[in-house]
């Protein structure tokens, strides 16, 4: 048996072997697709560490992963990384010592010399090997995220009636991105501020840094985004001159590529000035109305587990499925 952990050859054939290998993992979730992989690689700052690595038995690849260093947060010495692993293979030992632990073992030789002094790394709940194994070793869960889903075709509106009209009774307008891209001409700077604000509040495992307009541009230019699926609540009582107010909430819902039937959505959120009004589920509401104008089946979504957005969508249906958790494990200075 011949073992192996190396770096990625980026052509097609390795990162089809790749995309099998996840989506053999996750059966539940729909199939990533080869744009949106190499897409991911092409992401982030410039100048960013990054490697992309495969596992191989036999030269038949059995694992892939990445290591990432995380530019989305302040605390310093962190690098991340992930993996999946094929289920055939996740109790695999190798010479007498569990596949995690090489891999483990290769993450640390790649950011050797680079002064790392933790480890961040995610795993999903349901992969009890996997999970066993990061407890074992030193790995704390500082995050769960779990995932949920609801079926848009049969929720029922009856138990919600008139609550959109209560909220744009206070003067809150429902607008698609689409739609104000083409009416105000303040869209992108009312958009960042309020996307700013809402992300100060989304949880993270470790101190998130500030989102930039650099972050905001990059996200807006993803291929993925759906400006006629995103939905702004917008304020219409304080315009100061402008034809539309101040952003107020927001909910990003987009298409997935490979099953455009169902919609992934990928924030909701309220600045704080306009908590505890209702937006936050007017606006998903109008969403829902919407998916099903558009014959969309399912929406799929993930919250931290204390995030008041995840109590929103238990009230209205959304099933849950196992979570996501994040990890940290600590180093010596390396």
């Amino acid at each position: 048996m011949k073992f192996q952990i190396r770096e990625l050859n980026p052509v097609d054939e390795e990162y089809l072997a790749c995309l099998e290998i996840w989506n053999a993992s996750y059966p539940d979730q729909p199939p990533l697709t080869l744009d949106e992989i190499r897409i991911s690689d092409n992401e982030g700052p410039e100048g960013k560490f990054e490697v992309r690595f495969v596992v191989t038995l036999d030269q038949t690849i059995i694992g892939e992963g990445e290591i990432t260093e995380p530019s989305w947060i302040t605390v310093k010495g962190r690098m991340s990384y992930s993996y999946a692993l094929h289920p055939d293979h996740e109790a695999l030992m190798v010479h007498g010592q569990s596949v995690y632990g090489h891999i483990e073992q290769y993450v640390l030789c790649r950011i050797s010399g680079r002064g790392v002094t933790g480890l961040l790394t995610r795993a999903r709940e349901d992969k009890q090997t996997k999970v066993e194994w990061l407890e074992a070793h030193g790995y704390v869960c500082k995050m769960r995220m779990p995932l949920s889903t609801l079926d848009v075709a049969s929720f029922d509106f009856e138990p919600w009636q008139g609550r959109v009209e209560e909220v744009e009774a206070t003067g809150i307008v429902f607008h698609t991105l689409d739609f104000l891209k083409r009416h105000d001409p303040d869209w992108h700077t009312k958009l960042l501020k309020a996307w700013v604000d809402i992300y100060l509040d989304v949880p993270s495992p470790i101190e998130a840094r500030p989102k930039t307009l650099e972050d905001f541009n990059r996200m807006l230019e993803r291929p993925s985004v759906t400006p006629e699926l995103w939905l702004i609540a917008v304020d219409s009582t304080h315009r100061d001159g402008s034809p539309f107010g101040p952003y107020a909430g927001v909910t990003f819902v987009n298409r997935v590529p490979s099953s455009p039937h169902i919609l992934d959505i990928a924030l909701t959120g309220v600045c704080r000035q306009w908590r505890r009004r209702g937006i936050a589920t007017a606006i998903k509401l109008k969403s829902i109305a919407m998916a099903q104008d558009m014959k969309a089946t399912k929406f799929k979504t993930g919250n931290e587990e204390d995030n008041p957005m995840l109590d929103i969508n238990m009230q209205m249906g959304f099933t849950p499925a196992p979570a996501w958790l994040d990890y940290e494990k600590k180093l010596r200075s390396s």
